[in-house]
């Protein structure tokens, strides 16, 4: 299980819950196969951040993509944050772009939240308390 790194309030940092989200799915011989990671987050130079921007890069994307289709929808985009992290505006913009082209759409705030998401979309075929408008 990768280390948590807590935050100066004593929350788990948004990087701990990836880590510990991406070390679950690859544990899991399914999940592994269907789930991605977007780097998306982090400093670059200029020259490095044009380059992947020229190469399709787009601010806001959220950090996890898992490529089947379940409930209804074409695939599901995953956002990671901390406790009290925040979307920014390109992320509501991602997020509603994909709410309108029929994917399932969630901010997560805990590595728990995280887990009862990708497990319901992935394994469960009942409704989730997560299809609720969410709040950024």
């Amino acid at each position: 299980m990768p280390r948590l790194i807590l935050l100066k309030s004593g929350e788990i940092s948004e990087q701990s819950i990836h880590k510990t989200i991406m070390h679950r799915i690859k544990l899991d011989p399914f999940l592994r196969r269907f789930v991605i990671h977007i780097p998306n987050e982090g400093k670059r130079s200029p020259r490095y951040g044009k380059l992947l921007q020229d190469m399709g890069m787009r601010r806001g994307v959220f950090d996890l993509f898992i490529m089947l289709g379940r409930h209804g929808y074409y695939g599901a985009w995953i956002e990671l944050k901390s406790r009290k992290g925040k979307l920014s505006e390109e992320q509501l913009i991602f997020q509603n772009d994909m709410r309108e082209q029929n994917y399932f759409t969630a901010v997560c705030y805990s590595i728990e939240e995280a887990l009862e998401t990708i497990n319901w979309y992935c394994y469960q075929d009942k409704s989730p308390a997560m299809a609720k408008p969410l709040k950024a």
